[in-house]
């Protein structure tokens, strides 16, 4: 149902959707009335949000060259129903507030719910401002079958995309919405949302499995490794969130992480006592991915790797 395209890209995300859309089809499940997307790829969550309500307004079998007038409406971005909501998308007349996601828009939204529809309403919230593209700079957007002659572009959501009362005047848009309605938000991280936000909302890590990272990206971090007290182990963790905010998220740095171990260990496999700590902290590693994967907040996660690390439980 859903374009195997996102199978390499998202195969958890792709897996429990899949599933997801079948139960919704058979009316023995609602989807989501609010959903955050996490990760680097903001493009593709993008894409993915887009796949996502092409499935559920198609009109014939959600197959993925349908050319039925949802389908090829979304595609062209034209749907009724399928919005971009931006500092430059969503806009009234009377707004023209160019920087943030504004509470005109908010009002707008609210208005545009009171409305019936028979389609399945989404609001796709990210980041934009007008852009030019290279011909080759949308070959995932061409691979899909989309119009490629987009001139925004499509960024993480920040705290600073939203005026500071917009937030609050969601809420009840988000918390009520008619049937058939899904707000989308697509950050890096769910902790560049405001709280008020996040917790009306169900978060998923959209993280490739392809994408990889060099781990001597994060040498210059972790190069004190295995020589790590208290102290450090928290400078270590404040500054790989730094990194991650600026370069990448969690589960790409904690598998680079591993990396650095590994080659570690063939470094020094006559190093009986060394080899044994280091793999302990790979199993420390290993858990603090499933934590990432759960959505359990960078910090956290991070603050309580460093922490077994240094004390060696």
């Amino acid at each position: 149902m859903i374009n195997t395209y996102f199978k390499d890209k998202f195969p958890f995300a792709y897996n429990y959707f899949s599933t997801l859309l079948e139960l919704v089809k058979n009316k023995q499940r609602q989807f989501p009335q609010a959903l955050i997307f996490e990760g680097a790829d903001t493009e593709n969550q993008y894409l993915f949000a887009l796949e996502l309500a092409r499935i559920l307004n198609c009109k014939n079998n959600n197959e993925k060259n349908c050319d039925c007038i949802n389908c090829k409406w979304i595609k062209s971005f034209s749907h009724p129903a399928v919005n971009n909501v931006s500092q430059i998308h969503f806009k009234g007349e009377n707004d023209e507030s160019k920087t943030v996601i504004s509470v005109k828009q908010a009002k707008r939204i609210e208005q545009a719910l009171s409305l019936s529809s028979d389609y399945h309403r989404f609001f796709i919230f990210f980041s934009s401002k007008e852009k030019t593209y290279e011909d080759n700079e949308l070959s995932d957007f061409k691979t899909l079958g989309y119009d490629c002659r987009i001139n925004f572009s499509i960024e993480p959501l920040e705290y600073s995309t939203f005026h500071t009362t917009t937030p609050n005047a969601l809420l009840k848009s988000i918390e009520e919405p008619p049937k058939n309605t899904t707000f989308i938000f697509l950050t890096k991280s769910k902790e560049d949302i405001l709280q008020t936000i996040v917790s009306r909302c169900q978060s998923f890590k959209l993280s490739s499995k392809k994408k990889t990272l060099s781990y001597k990206e994060i040498y210059p971090i972790v190069s004190d490794y295995p020589k790590i007290d208290y102290y450090k182990a928290l400078e270590i963790s404040d500054n790989l969130q730094k990194y991650i905010k600026e370069n990448s998220f969690i589960e790409l740095v904690l598998n680079q992480f591993l990396e650095f171990l590994k080659e570690l260990i063939k470094q020094n496999d006559f190093n009986i006592e060394l080899l044994r700590k280091i793999k302990k902290d790979i199993d420390f590693i290993n858990h603090a991915i499933k934590q990432s994967k759960a959505s359990i907040s960078d910090k956290i996660v991070l603050d309580t790797l460093m922490l077994k690390i240094a004390r060696g439980y």
